[in-house]
């Protein structure tokens, strides 16, 4: 009878040690359990919703990866997103990136992924051309961008500063609007508007630009200026509306006025010039040559159509003139008749 009860309380023991051991187990995964979800709710911050450290993956319409990795977002919606310190990388092209901060962008990825950035706003290409500005508007399903706040563009020897810019980024056009001013390699570029098309890589390889009203470009060469516009290649230049070129060749000054002129370059040197009327060409300030038409090529200035030509002796009328640039020497045909000065 002792025997029996014995063993009734060494298995009774045995039962309370084994539901000890439980309780003690359940009890640990419990403070585990409460102990990552703490850890889980502290990476969100105060309000419903925002997360710190968060890298976003999300697809273009042509299933190109865009990536978005933000310092702290704000989903305000399943499609809208608020991200602090934002870094933004996508493709422009097939073979080419942009990458783009901001201290603030609001990011809405229902039909077009857009953008609405502001402060501290820097574009980086792999080329290395940087773009610098306040506020910006970027559709990077388009691959375009906006703005109206000051902007500065700077790549290896080029350099613009412009008050409003549109970024064509799949078309590789930059257009820079009011107060245009900057370099193109050692080119003085002034505009009250600036397009710049580029020929493959973005800030690299220029294809075209195209500069609208009161512009200017200046080389170490000519200094070319007209009040509508002036369109400029490595191998082609054309302005028109009140056009003046002024020119150094042998140590002598031309300037050369008219409504149109268009020049052929090669290594920007000027190889060929057309000018269309109300031509007035100045050699030194000393001799002037009027005419409807000019053609400077191979060192040879030919004036046509009405022509005068006009120093301190006094003027000589014709239908052509040719200025020797080498000499300076001007031979006449047709002459209409000479009228000296007193």
């Amino acid at each position: 009878m002792l025997n029996r009860k014995w063993k009734i309380r060494a298995i009774s023991f045995l039962f309370l040690s084994a539901a000890g051991f439980i309780c003690y187990k359940v009890g640990r995964s419990v403070l585990a359990v409460t102990k990552v979800i703490h850890e889980k709710a502290s990476s969100k911050i105060s309000e419903k919703n925002e997360f710190k450290d968060v890298v976003y993956t999300s697809f273009d319409h042509g299933s190109n990866k865009i990536m978005l990795k933000s310092s702290e977002v704000k989903e305000i919606n399943d499609k809208v997103f608020d991200f602090s310190k934002l870094i933004t990388t996508f493709n422009i092209s097939s073979d080419e990136t942009v990458t783009v901060f901001a201290d603030e962008t609001h990011f809405v990825s229902e039909g077009n992924r857009q953008c609405e950035m502001k402060g501290n706003v820097k574009f980086s290409t792999e080329e290395g051309l940087l773009i610098e500005t306040e506020k910006s508007f970027v559709d990077i399903d388009k691959k375009i961008a906006n703005g109206n706040t000051d902007i500065l563009i700077t790549q290896d020897d080029t350099k613009f500063f412009a008050k409003k810019y549109q970024f064509d980024m799949k078309n590789k056009i930059m257009t820079l609007i009011k107060d245009v001013k900057g370099n193109l390699s050692n080119d003085l570029v002034i505009a009250d508007k600036l397009v710049v098309e580029f020929d493959k890589v973005i800030g690299k390889d220029f294809k075209k630009v195209h500069a609208f009203g009161n512009s200017s470009y200046k080389t170490d060469k000519y200094h070319l200026k007209a009040i509508k516009d002036i369109i400029y290649t490595k191998q082609y230049a054309e302005a028109n509306g009140q056009v003046n070129l002024d020119l150094k060749k042998d140590k002598h000054n031309y300037c050369i006025k008219s409504e149109h002129i268009t020049m052929n370059l090669e290594n920007n040197i000027v190889k060929k010039v057309i000018a269309e009327n109300n031509l007035k060409i100045k050699v030194d300030n000393l001799t002037s040559v009027k005419g409807n038409r000019g053609i400077l090529e191979n060192n040879f200035i030919t004036v046509t159509g009405n022509t005068i030509i006009s120093n301190e002796k006094g003027k000589i009328l014709c239908k052509k003139a040719i200025l020797n640039m080498k000499t300076n020497d001007i031979k006449v045909y047709g002459s209409k008749g000479v009228i000296k000065k007193n």
